[in-house]
């Protein structure tokens, strides 16, 4: 590396202090920008996997292997004879935490006055209580029972202006194609803050779903928790083992398996961004190259002198190079810096977004918080420094180029 070239590369900054300056600002901005984006984003989609995995996929959920071919159907006939049986199985895999029996089947919730369709789920409320954050908030007195009871979301209830202790109508079919239709009490209203599940999804105790359903003995599905979503490869080659061996009408599929519409989403997302970022990078290109280009017309004298006393033209192209890389880098440590109170309280506090705005999301997120690492600057670092080289590379070359005569004669004039 030869530090005298870094050193006139680092004066001729010095000496223009205003260019300088407008550069280093362009890059501190474009740093700023992109590590705050890059956090959001993951934070967004973090919290975004973990609470669709809280509270509706789990890391992993085990079907009839029938039943995924039918799934948007939600088939009753393609169900898991003795689910606890086969909770019982997998309940000693490294990281399991929990698992719950389910029966889901589409229905119709009416209070006389309104109706509408919802999904009717059946669950073993002490299991769920241990496998999801459904209930989180829910009081205990309004815990599902062994009853003919019912547990609807706090969206609906405002839809349908009902509270605990009024009586509903539940229909749907049995297994057998029967038509069903019950009386059911309302024993209480759930809030998870995402108004799709809210509007659509209702509880009913498992036992009481087996009697409705005429599925006594079965489920449709099995959700089950592990301790940590990073150990889902793992775990879920464990599971698959013990079906494989006693279970070979089930299959199990992970979280990334059953909320594949929400990854999707993420990618274009990511992808959607990087576009809108990679504009804000020409534009820093565009701007380091027409200001470099400029320098080397003013200082085309200049360039002469160097090269009459001896320069070669690698030298003066590494001169505006190092300008370059010079300017980028030091625009991104201020951005670096400057960032940092920005992304510590959208890391610890977030945002708390409008609730109009919540509830137009199609997945579920109680806060809009940032998830930055120390990875997050080097790469901002490593970005700014490549934009800085190929903004200088043609000022560069063009300096390079110049004719010495040419120069010193512009000098002399």
């Amino acid at each position: 590396m030869n530090f005298k070239i870094i050193k006139i590369a680092f004066n001729n900054l010095v000496k223009h202090k205003g260019r300088t300056i407008f550069n280093i600002f362009t890059f501190a901005t474009s740093a700023l920008a992109l590590i705050v984006l890059l956090g959001m984003l993951k934070g967004m989609y973090n919290e975004a996997f973990e609470r669709t995995i809280a509270l509706d996929t789990g890391h992993f959920k085990i079907y009839h292997k029938d039943y995924i071919s039918e799934k948007d159907k939600m088939p009753l006939d393609k169900n898991i004879k003795d689910p606890y049986e086969v909770i019982r199985a997998i309940e000693n895999i490294p990281h399991f935490v929990s698992a719950a029996p389910r029966i889901v089947k589409n229905g119709i919730l009416s209070n006389s006055k309104n109706k509408t369709n919802v999904i009717i789920t059946g669950i073993d409320m002490d299991l769920e209580l241990k496998t999801t954050d459904l209930f989180k908030k829910l009081k205990w007195e309004y815990y599902l029972n062994n009853g003919v009871e019912i547990l609807i979301g706090q969206r609906l209830s405002e839809l349908m202006n009902n509270k605990p202790g009024d009586s509903l109508l539940i229909y749907s079919q049995t297994q057998y194609k029967a038509n069903n239709l019950m009386d059911v009490t309302l024993k209480g209203i759930y809030l998870i803050g995402f108004a799709v599940m809210e509007k659509m999804v209702v509880y009913i105790p498992f036992n009481f779903a087996q009697d409705f359903f005429d599925m006594h003995g079965s489920a449709t599905e099995i959700i089950i928790r592990i301790d940590d979503k990073r150990f889902v490869p793992f775990v879920k080659k464990q599971i698959e083992k013990i079906l494989k061996e006693k279970y070979q009408e089930l299959i199990v599929r992970d979280w990334t398996q059953e909320a594949e519409g929400l990854i999707a989403g993420a990618q274009a997302d990511f992808i959607s961004y990087g576009v809108l970022f990679a504009i804000l990078l020409f534009l820093s290109i565009s701007i380091i190259m027409n200001t470099l280009t400029i320098t080397v017309f003013e200082r085309t004298a200049e360039i002469g002198t160097l090269r009459a006393i001896g320069l070669t033209k690698g030298q003066i192209r590494w001169m505006f190079l190092w300008e370059g890389i010079l300017l980028s880098l030091g625009g991104a440590i201020i951005g670096g810096i400057l960032v940092l109170p920005i992304v510590a309280y959208l890391n610890i506090h977030g945002m708390t977004m409008p609730q109009e705005i919540m509830d137009k999301m199609p997945f579920p997120f109680e806060s809009l918080k940032s998830k930055n690492y120390i990875t997050d600057w080097f790469l901002t670092y490593l970005i700014c420094i490549i934009t800085g080289i190929i903004g200088a590379i043609l000022p560069a070359n063009r300096a390079a180029g110049t004719n010495v005569v040419d120069a010193l004669k512009k000098g002399v004039r």
